[in-house]
């Protein structure tokens, strides 16, 4: 139960973090928009490790 709540968490966390460098490659803040969109890919991989488990 604990690791599906972490996981819908970071899954939340990366679709904001999608929204806001959207938001920053709009407004030509490419460094932001650069550092929001590895934000989101960690959020990423870190729900597909609270729902499965493992990685790999």
């Amino acid at each position: 139960m604990t690791k599906s709540i972490f996981g819908l968490f970071t899954a939340l966390l990366c679709w904001v973090s999608i929204v806001i460098a959207i938001q920053c490659f709009r407004k030509k803040r490419w460094g932001l928009g650069t550092l929001f969109v590895l934000n989101a890919f960690t959020n990423l991989v870190n729900a597909i490790h609270a729902f499965s488990g493992t990685l790999f």
